[in-house]
């Protein structure tokens, strides 16, 4: 397969123009290259220009440094007088690839967030001759079903693909005999562009990479996206903290209070949490948490002094202050709809919520200036924005027969600069990217934002399913980490084998939930998450098992530096209960690193081999293996012993953590 390019003449970018197809024209309209500075690599405009002056096609290109990769972002623009004709089927990346008769290429994607055990589960899809996928997400929320990267591999090598567009996009790999096509860009596009207007497109990032496993052109991916992406508060990257939160007492009484709050907020430090998090439950006049969206008053009542007091008591104890809000929707009879129904979008089906509208500047100014009082008021430090329902129906609803698309796209370039515009005002403000867990993931939001709770069924939703809760973390923070390097999820009980299925990049806690008040499998429907909820234990209660939670956090914190490391599945990803899951992280700088082991709860076996990625046979390493929080002292082992160990785990279900590092 040859490696993906940006050729000038031909740019991998394709459109319809009124009744032409632009690989019959772009080439030979007007082109000029401008350099443009850029860290870490290099940069240019790319601008094509039709004759005698109407359309204009801007194509702006990175490389980076050390990475065969390319990233880009095209605009359209009217330079004419009158409108354009119609522009369709806008494909930023539009690319055809050569491969040999007989042999088959394979796409290697992931399942998104869909409140669901297998959240983010590999996915694999063979390309034979006549083969075709084709993905795109529910709904118009980015990663709501699908996640926009994939890795499309071929014998020995492949191309890595990221999309950026936090809406309706799609991706198709079609193959005809030796010929391989690969297309990303919004989904559909039918529009005219007024005199003046311009459009920009999806992100696309594609690396190429030669190796025998499509596993090295995912870690390319996390490392491109650690270098080069993600956000930074401080000049620092935003690191997912451990966190304490009781939305679940919310739940669980209805009620929430500044009182209960500065009692668990000390205990919560004491243990090592780094963040503390307020949720759904600050605002409005004490509805449902979801009755109030759109009303963005503090709750008096609950919080008379505002919420100041306890971003001071996180402060003081070396805590960061998390703050949820939940702009984009809109309660019908809320304070927004009734004195700005002009700032919202309707849609015939759902007349309860609406939409707020980021592509009209006066909406997304009066939110900008809004939520900027909270924040500076409430001494936020992480900005946590939520996003509970499909904007789709609404952008549709709101487009006429010629502007198929153009109100996602005015949707979405708002709703980026609103982030931008608070990042601007707040240099401090780091950014918690959530919408019903992690369906909102793509190229641009992680180049603001972190998802600090990438899957529902990781809150109260999965409490029900007893140890499969833990599977469920297990699946989805392995196959999540496989394209995303940094993140965070939810922890319900303090256990070692419950910790560790949580603790890869960060987690948020509230009440402990004893293994045993959990239900088995032969009980899954008899219990609601309020039963569980009920049985818990808060962290400012006299049974709450601090020295095991503090020993947990203790272990998270001891492996954080190797979080931003190479990701590799040990064994094959599933959310069977009779599996083992088995992953680990890899510094080649450190020549160090951890495994992680599960025996699940039903899993006949006792004992499994794996062989550890990155292991030098002829070295020597310093080697733990511990079933407990208590790591034993590390012995001397041979590399080619390491590699290929057989763990053994006893109980079911039970956990095994692997340390190790290059002897000196």
């Amino acid at each position: 397969m040859r490696r993906l390019t940006w050729s000038a003449t031909r740019p991998p970018v394709s459109f319809r123009y009124g009744e032409r197809d632009s690989g019959d024209f772009l080439g030979s309209w007007r082109h000029s290259q401008e350099r443009l500075p850029a860290e870490g690599g290099r940069a240019a405009r790319h601008v094509y220009t039709e004759p005698p002056g109407g359309l204009k096609v801007t194509a702006t290109v990175r490389k980076f440094n050390g990475f065969d990769a390319l990233d880009w972002v095209v605009e359209l623009e009217n330079l004419g007088g009158a409108d354009t004709p119609i522009l369709q089927d806008i494909l930023p990346l539009d690319v055809t690839f050569a491969v040999k008769a007989g042999e088959n290429a394979y796409l290697h994607y992931a399942k998104g967030s869909r409140c669901e055990m297998d959240d983010f589960l590999p996915m694999t899809q063979r390309l034979g001759p006549k083969g075709q996928c084709s993905l795109s997400p529910v709904g118009g929320r980015s990663s709501n079903g699908v996640l926009p990267f994939m890795n499309l591999f071929h014998r020995d090598g492949g191309v890595v693909l990221g999309v950026g567009w936090s809406g309706q996009w799609q991706a198709t790999v079609q193959r005809e005999g030796r010929h391989l096509r690969l297309t990303a860009g919004m989904q559909k596009t039918h529009l005219r562009l007024r005199p003046g207007e311009k459009v920009r497109t999806p992100r696309i990032l594609v690396i190429n990479y030669h190796a025998d496993d499509p596993e090295a052109g995912n870690n390319l991916l996390r490392r491109l996206l650690l270098g080069h992406y993600l956000p930074r508060v401080g000049g620092e990257l935003f690191l997912p903290p451990v966190a304490h939160c009781l939305q679940s007492y919310y739940y669980l009484t209805g009620d929430m209070s500044e009182q209960v709050e500065l009692a668990a907020l000390p205990k919560a430090a004491a243990l090592g949490a780094t963040a503390y998090w307020i949720d759904a439950c600050w605002y409005g006049q004490g509805r449902s948490w979801w009755e109030e969206v759109g009303n963005w008053t503090i709750n008096r009542r609950r919080y008379p002094r505002g919420l100041k007091p306890i971003a001071d008591a996180a402060h003081a104890r070396g805590m960061k202050f998390v703050l949820w809000f939940e702009p984009a929707r809109v309660r019908q009879d809320s304070d927004l709809a009734r004195e700005h129904p002009d700032y919202i979008l309707r849609c015939p089906q759902d007349s309860s919520q609406a939409l707020l509208d980021f592509g009209n500047p006066r909406a997304r100014g009066h939110m900008l200036e809004v939520f900027s009082e909270i924040i500076a008021e409430s001494g936020v430090d992480v900005y946590r924005e939520d996003f509970n329902f499909d904007p789709l129906p609404y952008w549709q609803a709101a487009d006429g027969p010629d502007r198929v698309g153009m109100t996602e796209i005015r949707y979405i370039e708002g709703h980026y600069a609103f982030w931008d515009e608070l990042r601007g005002r707040f240099p401090g403000l780091a950014i918690d990217n959530c919408a019903s867990g992690g369906r909102r993931i793509d190229l641009e939001t992680l180049r603001r934002s972190l998802p600090l709770w990438p899957s529902d069924f990781l809150d109260v939703v999965g409490l029900p399913w007893g140890a499969g809760l833990h599977v469920g973390s297990q699946c989805i923070k392995a196959g999540l980490a496989r394209w995303v390097p940094l993140f965070a999820g939810g922890l319900w009980s303090f256990t070692p084998y419950a910790a560790r299925s949580a603790m890869l990049g960060g987690f948020v806690f509230g009440p402990h939930i004893p293994p045993q008040d959990f239900p088995g499998d032969a009980d899954l429907p008899a219990l609601t998450h309020a039963d569980l909820l009920a049985r818990g234990q808060l962290v400012h209660w006299p049974k709450f098992p601090s020295r095991q939670a503090k020993a947990a956090i203790a272990e998270w914190r001891s492996l954080r530096e190797f979080f931003p490391g190479d990701f590799h599945l040990l064994l094959p990803l599933t959310a069977s209960f009779h599996d083992w899951c088995a992953y680990q992280l890899h510094r080649p700088d450190l020549d160090a690193g951890f495994a992680l082991f599960f025996r699940r709860h039903r899993s006949p076996f006792e004992s499994m081999q794996v062989r550890l990625k990155g292991i030098k046979a002829g070295a020597r390493y310093r080697v733990s293996l511990a079933s407990t929080f208590r790591a034993p002292r590390p012995r001397s082992m041979s590399g080619s012993k390491l590699a290929g160990m057989t763990v053994r785990i006893p109980d079911r279900p039970g956990s095994v953590l692997l340390r190790y590092s290059r002897a000196r």
